[in-house]
């Protein structure tokens, strides 16, 4: 008797931003981790795939995903910083439509000539001699083409722009750098990357869930644009708003990077209970910690920081907006510098509504001596950055998970963390906590962590032998557990 064959459970890992944009916040780290992951979490009944989409398809990418963007992300971000260039350039290019019909305006009368005789249609008519019109059309094509080459690849346009030419340029190309994908039933697709702009994306996969049969998941890193919509950038949350509002009625389940996220999602949908007319299913998984550069990678000498750095080193990671309280920060290092000696070393983009902390930052007096500000980090300066602090400190009012929390606890560094919900979740009895709008208290905290000496780490680092540090690795294998849960409820 012939025993016929399992086919795996497909899920896929969707994963578009991350893919051509790169960066390394923290739902790129996220999509990033999880898709390089796919084949160590894949089991024998379960394989995971990482996928992009393309503007017309599918595709899933035979290289692993860095912080590096995409060449064709690139060209955009140079086009827009060209942007007057750009428009000079139509300019010119139209001039030239126009001199070019000049030029063949004396062909007209050899074509009149030819089309006496039966020997030409019409292709030249619009070169009628002395024709404003003419010229004129032609100007408008030039335009007109220009117009839709740039609006492919300004940054402020919407993203299924740039999808639908990086899927024309790919087609040809697919067998090289990505393989088609080809949904079936039973496929799961989970929706982990924050491509919220992608409306086209959104309608082939609610498409797909109808006629072929697969499952949509969606993951929620944070529910911040529908319930403190203040402290996020306008474009995130008109963006974020849209999506929410199409995914959450028709999704299979939801997924979500902590348990405290999970609440804040049950408590929304049950405020809002015509967004969603039947049950739903939420299940959570943790985070990995281990940054892409790995701990014996020698330390980079980046943006002027003294090796050693002087005192007692305090690292802060995050992009630099409300939600993180870098101020409560400030405040309190402002306490301590005439107290102990101690550095701050901020590493973190800047982000939006920030004018007054970077004033703060570029203008104070410590600045360059005792105070570093790391804004175009790599994971490699980031490493660098946990080697040599002593302390980490995470001030935010809000967070989804917090992964410098794990990061710090997998370096040893005590970690001093504002007393939130999600944080004691995370961090556990592993982490001092204060409250956010105290920065004396932090200052205090800061204090105690220097009294005790924290730059002396054990080999086996708290985290790990508490079990608030896990790998990449396992915390794919939880995602694969998790969905495969969730899609057989």
């Amino acid at each position: 008797m012939i025993s016929r064959q399992t086919v795996p459970v497909r899920i896929f890992i969707e994963c578009t931003h991350t893919y051509f944009a790169g960066g390394d916040g923290g739902i790129r780290r996220v999509a990033r981790n999880l898709a390089n992951q796919h084949r160590s979490a894949s089991s024998e009944n379960v394989t995971l795939l990482p996928i992009v989409w393309a503007g017309r398809g599918f595709f899933a990418p035979r290289r692993s995903l860095t912080t590096g963007s995409h060449p064709l992300f690139k060209l955009r971000d140079w086009h827009a910083r060209l942007g007057e260039l750009s428009n000079w350039g139509c300019t010119a290019m139209a001039s030239m439509a126009n001199a070019l019909v000049e030029k063949l305006r004396p062909l007209y009368v050899r074509y009149r000539y030819a089309r006496l005789f039966g020997i030409a249609r019409n292709p030249l008519r619009w070169l009628r001699a002395g024709s404003y019109r003419a010229r004129s059309e032609v100007t408008l094509l030039v335009e007109s083409c220009f117009t839709w080459v740039r609006s492919l690849m300004r940054s402020g346009a919407g993203e299924d722009a740039f999808y639908k030419l990086f899927g024309i340029i790919a087609w040809p190309l697919i067998f090289f750098h990505v393989s088609r994908v080809n949904f079936r039933a039973g496929d799961i697709v989970v929706l982990v990357d924050s491509t919220w702009n992608s409306p086209a994306m959104l309608e082939a996969l609610l498409a797909a869930r109808e006629t072929r049969g697969i499952q949509l998941g969606v993951m929620l890193h944070d529910l911040f644009p529908l319930t403190i919509p203040e402290m996020c950038h306008p474009t995130t949350v008109s963006g974020y708003e849209w999506w929410f509002n199409r995914v959450a009625p028709s999704a299979d389940f939801f997924l979500t990077n902590s348990a405290a996220t999970g609440h804040s999602l049950d408590l929304y949908l049950e405020a809002n209970p015509d967004l969603r007319l039947r049950p739903w299913r939420t299940g959570s998984f943790r985070l990995g910690a281990e940054l892409s550069a790995p701990v014996e990678t020698p330390l980079k000498l980046t943006a002027g920081l003294p090796c050693p750095p002087l005192g007692f080193v305090v690292l802060a990671v995050g992009t630099i907006e409300p939600r993180k309280n870098y101020a409560a920060i400030l405040d309190a290092l402002d306490m301590l510098w005439d107290q102990i000696g101690v550095t701050l070393i901020l590493v973190g983009r800047p982000g939006w509504s920030n004018a007054d902390i970077m004033q703060r930052i570029r203008s104070h007096r410590y600045l360059g001596t005792r105070l570093f500000h790391l804004d175009n980090a790599d994971d490699a300066d980031l490493e660098a950055a946990y080697q040599r602090a002593e302390c980490l400190v995470c001030a935010s009012w809000a967070e989804g998970f917090g992964l410098p929390i794990v990061e710090g606890l997998c370096h040893g560094l005590p970690v001093i963390a504002s007393d939130i919900k999600v944080f004691r979740e995370v961090g556990g009895d592993a982490c001092r906590y204060f409250s956010a709008n105290n920065p004396r208290e932090l200052a205090q905290k800061l204090l105690e962590a220097e009294a005790s000496n924290g730059g002396e780490r054990g080999p086996v680092p708290v985290g790990y032998r508490s079990g608030l540090v896990i790998s990449w690795e396992e915390s794919a294998v939880q995602f694969r557990d998790t969905v495969m849960q969730l899609a057989q409820a």
